[in-house]
């Protein structure tokens, strides 16, 4: 539809989630869908699955792309994924997805700064890297809304206790989103160490949803890996700090780019880890699921 309301959406008032799958019939998924994310993950209800299998990741040591604020995340895109990308198989997948972009969720609270949740718990930010089925397509925007077109795998960011080591991937997202403080801009970006912000782990959750932002195409399998990287509060700050233009060209602050959790609708949510005994799930200090 040629309205300009059908590309112009948000996180709050009248173009937030709850309206999005009424500003563009292309949309509709956004509210009719049954299988979208993102989603409260229930550590009791995890089904172990001995056929999961570890993910393979096939990843150069630097990637280049275009990091661009687009009032509604941190985006990056990578350079000419076609020649030698950054590729994830195995696990969950039976296809081989190409990392297309890098997007940033984060919320105006701490508590709230990711879009999935482990028992009702939220952490800082999450970071999605989000990858087409390149075996059967040639981009994100062909795959995105085929069967199996799309994977995404979430990394969350748990905020550093007392000057910790933090992520060096992350800290240079951050210092190069500092050049693009207005929506549309764009800086290009080379020698990012993507590999560096993936946690030290082969254990994940793995369900079937959709993408968090519209259209909310129900082509996405989700693999969240079972440990955060380490954030630092002043990067979130930093981040929540980048301006987005209102229609009415207002400045606001982007502040949060979460959306709420949808209903699992008796989704299968797998997992490769296989505890001894589920005793020792939800009586902790954060989330024995993530240590």
């Amino acid at each position: 539809s040629n309205s300009p309301w059908a590309t112009w959406w948000a996180y709050q008032g009248l173009a937030g989630p709850q309206h999005w799958g009424y500003l563009n019939p292309d949309w509709v998924l956004c509210r009719s869908g049954k299988f979208q994310s993102p989603i409260n993950i229930e550590p009791r209800l995890l089904l172990f699955d001995p056929k999961l299998r570890r993910m393979s990741v096939d990843v150069p040591e630097l990637v280049s792309g275009v990091l661009k604020n687009t009032g509604n995340d941190i985006m990056l895109s990578l350079d000419d994924v076609m020649s030698n990308g950054a590729n994830f198989s195995d696990g969950p997948f039976m296809y081989t997805y190409r990392l297309a972009q890098v997007k940033v969720h984060i919320g105006k609270t701490n508590g709230r700064g990711s879009e999935h949740r482990i028992d009702e718990k939220s952490f800082a930010a999450e970071i999605q890297l989000i990858c087409y089925n390149s075996d059967l397509f040639k981009s994100l925007q062909e795959a995105e809304r085929m069967p199996y077109g799309a994977a995404i795998i979430a990394v969350f960011g748990e905020i550093a206790e007392d000057f910790g080591i933090t992520n060096s991937a992350f800290k240079f997202l951050v210092d190069m989103a500092t050049q693009v403080p207005w929506q549309g801009q764009g800086t290009h970006i080379k020698d990012f160490r993507i590999k560096s912000l993936l946690p030290d782990t082969n254990y994940y959750v793995t369900y079937e949803g959709s993408f968090t932002q519209p259209g909310c195409q129900e082509t996405v399998t989700w693999v969240l890996f079972n440990k955060p990287i380490y954030i630092d509060q002043t990067q979130i700050e930093t981040l929540r700090n980048l301006q987005n233009k209102q229609i009415d060209n207002r400045m606001t602050m982007m502040e949060g780019n979460v959306r709420p959790t949808m209903p699992v609708n008796n989704r299968a949510i797998r997992t490769n880890i296989n505890y001894p005994s589920t005793g020792g799930l939800c009586d902790m200090k954060r989330i024995t699921f993530y240590e």
